[in-house]
């Protein structure tokens, strides 16, 4: 439905798996066709996809690569005074090694990446924080930049939508020093390095391909780049792409019978347990958020849901789909068919939208002062997601929905694609 933007990228050449023609990909991308065969497939790993930078042509060099985690996503940070948000994109050494840099910059973008697979030359050295430690170390050197939010005390902070990989650094042993092989800079002595070398390892096949068809019909799906779910137009089913393969996964649709184009949104129906809050009617939620309206016995025996974006958009435009549509909170009947629907790429899993709910809790509670201070040690229990699709129509540039009433200007979609 949207396209990304022309930004620079991370990008990864390869050969399609069934032609061997020269494919480029971006490296958040997991669904492409290829240019020479038109093979439409999809790219699974049963860990983080690990990817490579070559090194430089050398004489006699004995080549480093050293590992590094990458990182993009959306991250809220809820402090005394306000809720802060924003994307973000970085890296941070997976080793404990201090004269190295804890960031890769932006000047490795200019490189082109490879998958990493058995018989590539050189040391590969294995990762020895995870990316939870990795992140946890980020938050220190922000700070120190003075980078806000990093520099507030944060009262909860929410990593959302964060896609993971490894990328190996190359560095290189030259006239008895640790070298940096694409910019020349010196890091250290090989003596000291080889004191305190972290463990090498053999790299290993990471990354299958397998075809973006319908295990039913047999039709190509519908759905590419990065998104989660493909869907069928031929038999109205929706598949889930895992490190192994697609397996099929429930859809739903709010029925619109106007007959204008449409834009299915898709958003996750959450239904959880909050300790110590009472969320499981419509009601408790009205009390919540103090909203003017008065209470019905109707709307103690509605049952409430959380409705949050299963796509990745700005965090603020983020938090504020969660406020409208969870208060539109729709209680009719779900169809199961797509039809026309054109169908916005689902980019976020069920997991990931529920990391968001404490924020979103903070977000719309009124006792803000009462509410803060817990966050982070508050329980919330997923005990039932949904996917829907929800319809918007075109006019113009904008989306709206206008029952809600609602607009998203599709700019800000075409934003998210890139998050």
């Amino acid at each position: 439905m949207e396209t990304r933007s022309d930004s620079p990228r991370w990008l990864i050449d390869f050969q399609c798996p069934r032609c061997a023609g020269n494919v480029c990909l971006e490296e958040t991308e997991r669904i492409f066709t290829c240019a020479w065969c038109r093979v439409k497939l999809c790219l699974g790993s049963r860990g983080p996809l690990e990817c490579y930078i070559p090194a430089p042509p050398g004489p006699g060099e004995n080549v480093l690569y050293v590992p590094y985690w990458r990182l993009k996503g959306m991250v809220f940070t809820c402090t005394a005074g306000s809720i802060h948000s924003g994307a973000v994109d970085l890296s941070h050494i997976a080793l404990t090694a201090k004269t190295l840099p804890w960031s890769l910059g932006i000047q490795a973008q200019l490189t082109r990446l490879r998958f990493l697979a058995p018989g590539v030359a050189g040391t590969f050295f294995a990762p020895t924080l995870t990316i939870g430690q990795a992140i946890a170390g980020c938050e220190p050197n922000f700070k120190q930049l003075g980078v806000p939010p990093w520099t507030e005390t944060a009262l909860h902070r929410a990593w959302i939508g964060e896609q993971t990989s490894l990328l190996y650094y190359p560095l290189a042993r030259r006239d008895g020093q640790i070298v940096d092989t694409l910019q020349d800079r010196v890091f250290e002595s090989v003596g000291q390095w080889d004191a305190r070398a972290p463990a090498a390892m053999q790299p290993d096949v990471q990354v299958r391909f397998y075809a973006a068809t319908c295990p039913d019909c047999g039709v190509d799906l519908d759905g590419d780049r990065d998104t989660l779910v493909l869907t069928c137009r031929n038999c109205d089913r929706a598949w889930k792409r895992g490190s192994e393969g697609l397996e099929e996964t429930p859809f739903y649709v709010v029925p619109d019978k106007t007959g204008e184009g449409q834009f299915g949104l898709p958003f996750w129906r959450i239904r959880v347990d909050v300790e110590g809050i009472s969320l499981a009617s419509f009601a408790d939620y009205v009390r919540f958020c103090n909203l003017p309206r008065a209470l019905t016995p109707a709307m103690a025996e509605t049952p409430f849901f959380f409705w949050v974006p299963a796509f990745k958009v700005n965090s603020a435009l983020f938090l504020t789909l969660i406020r409208r549509v969870t208060l539109f909170q729709w209680q009719g009947e779900f169809e199961q068919r797509l039809g026309g629907l054109k169908c916005h790429p689902v980019t976020l899993p069920a997991e990931e939208s529920a990391e968001s709910l404490k924020t979103a809790l903070a977000d719309l509670a009124v006792d803000k002062r009462t509410l803060l201070p817990g966050l982070e040690d508050l329980r919330i229990v997923t005990k039932e997601a949904l996917l829907v699709y929800m319809p918007f129509r075109a006019r113009g540039g904008e989306l709206i929905h206008p029952q809600i009433p609602l607009g998203i200007q599709r700019k800000a979609l075409q934003y998210g694609l890139n998050i």
